[in-house]
């Protein structure tokens, strides 16, 4: 009985030290978004989200964590977010937190639910899950699988530019492009869509021809504006996305994490095929749309 007394004193007092003097934050608030982990990733960096707070990041690891500085109730404080999907649509939140000024007094304080600051970043979070869950209404998502995409020639105009930028220069590609089908110069095939040559996930930057396909002919009526150019045949992970065409790149991020957890090497080119059109309203959640993240091709 004292060897056990003895040992249950030692664990608490080794205990006590380690949260008093080596644990690396004070506390730790959880949450669960309907937002995939990589779209909540970009959230918690959009400096709309944080109203006049500042913040500095520290580190960062794609859709992964974010290590940040900012200041709650005009004390620094050490911030780290870090994200883990639950399934194709759903995340885990850890947000972790350090008081820089005076770290003990804040993990016992909140140990025992009695700091301002801790009242103050379970606000912060409920506000960012409450606007996480707002906007996974905006659309619905579902992977599909590996599928083929068939050989087409295609007429386009080239931009580059950021995924959040991307549809307001689709919207200024409609004059050079759509006078070619309409003056009958060319045959459109099948729906609007959008080839991305390059996408960096860790800038947002991107190029990408915004696009139609047409009937194979010996000539194109190019100009400096319009190119033509012709899709390979070739297998894809897909996805199909309803909701407005502005925010139809989520996709974009699901695939990226579903390949990632799956061991499915994939191409950062995806190609977005629109079936209906914007221009003629109506309810934007029931926009379709279908995206096709290329795999890569085999080495021989």
């Amino acid at each position: 009985m004292k060897k056990f007394l003895s040992f249950i004193g030692i664990f608490i007092i080794g205990f006590a030290i380690w949260f008093s003097f080596f644990k690396t934050y004070d506390h730790q608030i959880k949450f669960e978004v309907n937002l995939p982990a990589g779209s909540f990733y970009h959230m918690a960096l959009d400096s709309s989200m944080w109203g006049e707070q500042k913040f500095k990041i520290n580190d960062k690891v794609l859709f992964k964590s974010i290590q940040m500085q900012t200041t709650i109730n005009q004390k620094p404080f050490e911030l780290l977010w870090q994200f883990e999907n639950v399934n194709d649509t759903n995340a885990k939140v850890y947000l972790y937190y350090k008081n820089k000024e005076n770290s003990f007094k804040e993990r016992y304080q909140s140990l025992f639910n009695q700091s301002q600051n801790l009242d103050s970043l379970v606000r912060l979070s409920k506000t960012f899950k409450k606007q996480a869950n707002i906007f996974s209404e905006m659309f619905k998502l579902e992977i599909n699988g590996i599928e083929n995409v068939e050989e087409s020639a295609y007429l386009y105009v080239q931009h580059t530019s950021l995924r959040s930028e991307k549809a307001g220069d689709m919207m200024k590609s409609n004059p050079f492009l759509f006078i070619k089908n309409r003056d009958s110069l060319v045959t459109k095939t099948g729906n609007t869509f959008v080839k991305v040559d390059y996408w960096n996930p860790e800038t947002d930057s991107i190029s990408f021809r915004y696009a139609f396909p047409v009937k194979s002919q010996e000539e194109y009526p190019i100009d400096k504006f319009v190119q033509a150019d012709t899709i390979q045949k070739h297998q894809a992970l897909k996805a199909t996305f309803y909701g407005n065409y502005s925010i139809s790149d989520q996709a974009w991020i699901a695939l990226y994490q579903y390949a990632k957890r799956k061991n499915i090497d994939i191409e950062l080119t995806p190609i977005e095929i629109y079936y209906n059109n914007p221009m003629l309203g109506g309810d934007d959640k029931k926009w379709k749309a279908e995206i096709f993240m290329p795999l890569k091709k085999q080495q021989l």
